[in-house]
């Protein structure tokens, strides 16, 4: 990644990309320790589709984290499959068991969480599976989901719905997306087809993997967890953003200065729309901020 794990250095009150990151105040108090607090704010949209088959859930809209016990917030996106029966049906099952398995182990003093994701992941994929069939077809639907724990972020996805990380100026996504494209990119890096024949190759878009295949297999999940460093945003979204919006204009609308997180997410559903007004697709997004608190001690 861009930005990788680093040595461990002295406090910089301009943060880790030498932005201002809090005003300096002259006071005697000593700072015993950091509190991380995370921040999140979710947004949908049906655009210009007669169904809204997106769902999402997240834990908290803002929850401070304590140091001396695992606290934990999860976010997750799913984009129902519209060329599938009832995709709407797929993605709320998916969310739904994905948040009562949450709710059993937030608390739980130690949890393998890329294990939790593996699992889960399964399990729902068995249970759209099972959907009865309509005129011979299943249902489906793509999954992105993050979970942090103080700063260490972990995350997990299936389809083609997103998870970027936006530090300072730059944005990068951290998942792949699970399509004809990305196997058409695995065999032209294995020189198994040319250059040309990939950009002639159609049907790129096409998934290859999703919740609801009864075997899937391919999948992200980050077996090392992510360190999440002070106004860090992570945005998980379906993607009818990403496949209107480039990554510049992502950037641009995360990175405004003055602009509350709300106010973010709802610009990011409303370029979408005004730049694809004749066929927006269902938009979800859900923006995640890493902040710390300073404890003090009054001399």
């Amino acid at each position: 990644m861009f930005f990788g794990r680093k040595k461990k250095k002295k406090a910089d009150p301009r943060g880790s990309e030498g932005l201002p990151m809090e005003p300096m105040q002259a006071s005697s108090d000593r700072i015993v320790r950091k509190v991380p607090e995370l921040r999140t704010v979710s947004l949908r949209a049906a655009g210009n589709r007669k169904y809204q088959q997106d769902d999402l859930y997240v834990s908290a809209k803002c929850k401070k984290l304590a140091f001396n016990k695992k606290t934990r917030v999860m976010a997750v996106v799913c984009d129902g499959m519209g060329g599938m029966a009832d995709g709407g049906r797929a993605s709320s099952t998916a969310i739904k068991m994905m948040a009562q398995a949450f709710q059993r182990v937030e608390r739980e003093p130690e949890l393998n969480i890329p294990r939790f994701f593996q699992q889960g992941i399964y399990a729902i994929d068995r249970t759209i599976a099972a959907f009865p069939k309509e005129d011979g077809k299943g249902s489906g639907t793509t999954m992105a989901a993050c979970i942090a724990e103080d700063n260490q972020l972990y995350w997990a996805s299936v389809g083609d719905s997103r998870i970027y990380i936006i530090r300072g100026t730059q944005i990068q996504q951290v998942t792949k997306d699970h399509n004809y494209g990305f196997r058409l990119e695995q065999m032209r890096d294995a020189g198994q087809i040319t250059e040309t024949e990939f950009m002639a190759a159609r049907h790129k878009e096409a998934l290859i993997s999703f919740l609801g295949m009864g075997n899937v297999a391919l999948m992200d999940i980050n077996t090392a967890p992510f360190e999440m460093r002070f106004g860090d945003v992570v945005m998980i979204c379906s993607d009818g953003i990403t496949k209107t919006l480039p990554d510049a204009q992502i950037r641009k609308i995360i990175t405004a200065e003055e602009v509350k997180l709300e106010k973010k997410a709802e610009a990011l559903i409303t370029a979408a729309t005004r730049m694809n007004t004749h066929s927006q697709d269902n938009t979800s997004v859900v923006l995640i901020c890493y902040r710390e608190n300073d404890i003090r001690e009054t001399s």
